[in-house]
């Protein structure tokens, strides 16, 4: 029952990463990228406080990581306003398989066979989601660098999670992100119109996909399985593509689809292998 429990909770949260996607872009409708991540993350950075046992040592190197989750949210929220959400979701969780890659150009970790395949499998599931001119709009690019970011974000964790605490880690790059955010927020905000939708993606994005995801991830993995949670995660795209039909009426054609298939199967095959399942389980800010 417990594992059963874990499986729920867990695919709860990759429902709620699945929504951010559509819900931030009509919130990019009346507010600009970097006041948004401002709000956000300074919001969440005080709900983490309740549940911390920090360490000076924790919050400098979880602040340290966070210069790659700024880097990957900043890149995800602008590649919104110029892509899909479909393809924002899509595209974002291929973070999973640069992450081998990015590992061994930090800290030479060996890079398995299946590993690179799970690369070609990605790649190729992106050449599809092109619709095979291989020619990406610039939101796309940025997404793509977004999962690079987050790529090594998961790297650097991996590494330094061995003497840190995993939450406080994450505080620190919750932190990080609301610092670099917050200046850049008055130098490059174009618009700030707290609307309603804007509020709902605040609220959904600060409570639910930052601090509740990343608690409720950090307790339940270790009542389940690598291979359930591997499957679980890798809704994350599924979902955000069905809700950005819900609410945006995004469409993909078949070739589009079958891209995205392929994107899928490389994350769940990297993620079944339990070195890189476990680089991923401590992954300190939720996507989304």
């Amino acid at each position: 029952m417990k594992r059963l429990y874990a499986d729920l909770v867990l695919l709860l949260v990759a429902f709620i990463w699945g929504i951010t996607f559509p819900v931030i872009k009509i919130a990019l409708e009346n507010i600009s990228p970097f006041a948004f991540n401002a709000i956000r993350f300074s919001i969440a950075a005080f709900l983490f406080i309740p549940f911390l046992k920090l360490t000076k040592k924790d919050f400098s190197t979880g602040f340290k990581i966070g210069i790659l989750v700024f880097l990957g949210y900043t890149f995800q929220t602008a590649g919104l306003h110029y892509t899909t959400a479909t393809n924002a979701g899509f595209i974002t969780s291929i973070y999973v398989v640069f992450t081998p890659v990015i590992a061994f150009i930090f800290y030479r970790i060996k890079v398995t066979r299946m590993e690179l395949f799970s690369v070609f499998l990605a790649f190729t599931g992106l050449y599809f989601l092109s619709e095979f001119n291989g020619q990406f709009s610039f939101g796309d690019f940025l997404i793509f660098l977004c999962a690079i970011a987050f790529a090594g974000e998961i790297a650097m964790i991996s590494h330094y999670s061995r003497i840190n605490d995993p939450l406080s880690l994450a505080f620190g790059q919750v932190v990080a992100v609301a610092v670099f955010s917050a200046p850049l927020s008055f130098v490059y905000t174009e618009k700030i119109n707290i609307t309603g939708g804007v509020v709902i993606a605040i609220f959904i994005t600060a409570v639910f996909a930052t601090t509740f995801a990343r608690i409720a991830q950090n307790y339940m993995q270790k009542y389940t399985k690598p291979s359930d949670a591997a499957v679980i995660f890798s809704m994350e795209g599924v979902f955000s593509h069905i809700f950005a039909v819900i609410m945006l009426g995004e469409t993909l054609t078949t070739t589009q689809y079958f891209g995205a298939v392929l994107i899928v199967l490389g994350v769940i095959l990297i993620s079944l292998q339990n070195e890189i399942f476990e680089k991923i389980r401590l992954r300190s800010t939720l996507i989304g």
